[in-house]
């Protein structure tokens, strides 16, 4: 299923890229748990994820702290982003801020997540290495956890492990699920 889903992801043409990464921004605007965030973790995209720099973009105008994840060994780090910052293609090839003093994963108010697979109840398919599930699993406070994908991401029943973590939600170009109803507030549906 992971294999073939990244496949599908990535052999997307570029204009099918942009016009699903500008639906998701529509659809995350309005989101009244973004709208009151004071903190939000967000990811560079990709391989075909869909790209959220220009929500990240948004709310650093807005004057919300953003992060990013650094990869530190067999964990993430969350650092504070915006869009002049210096980067570097970090272990997995993903653009990662240079500087930067970690942010708690407790101290988020929203985790936008990136997935490979998920499914009507919120279970989420990662990429393979854990890091997501160890932060969310290892933080004194859980933040709201928006996954973002596109809609044919969206599979019958993702394969679990006991620590894999659910998520709050996602989004795609084509619809907002919510697992747990309210979380977003008004706008989240």
């Amino acid at each position: 299923m992971r294999r073939l889903l990244r496949r599908r992801r990535a052999d997307l043409p570029a204009e099918d890229q942009a016009a699903a990464a500008m639906a998701v921004l529509a659809r995350l605007t309005p989101v009244a748990a973004l709208r009151q965030a004071r903190t939000v973790a967000g990811y560079r995209a990709i391989r075909g994820e869909i790209d959220i720099d220009a929500m990240l973009s948004l709310l650093v105008e807005q004057g919300v702290r953003v992060t990013v994840p650094r990869v530190e060994g067999t964990d993430m780090a969350f650092v504070p982003w915006r869009p002049d910052d210096e980067t570097v293609a970090g272990s997995f090839g993903i653009a990662e801020p240079v500087g930067g003093e970690p942010v708690g994963f407790a101290d988020h108010d929203v985790v936008l997540v990136p997935l490979v697979a998920f499914d009507e109840e919120g279970r989420r398919l990662g990429q393979g290495g854990g890091f997501y599930d160890r932060a969310i699993g290892d933080a004194e406070r859980r933040p709201i956890l928006i996954g973002v994908a596109h809609a044919f991401q969206q599979v019958e029943r993702v394969p679990t492990e006991p620590w894999d973590q659910s998520l709050d939600a996602v989004v795609t170009e084509d619809a907002i699920h919510e697992f747990r109803p309210g979380v977003l507030g008004d706008g989240g549906s």
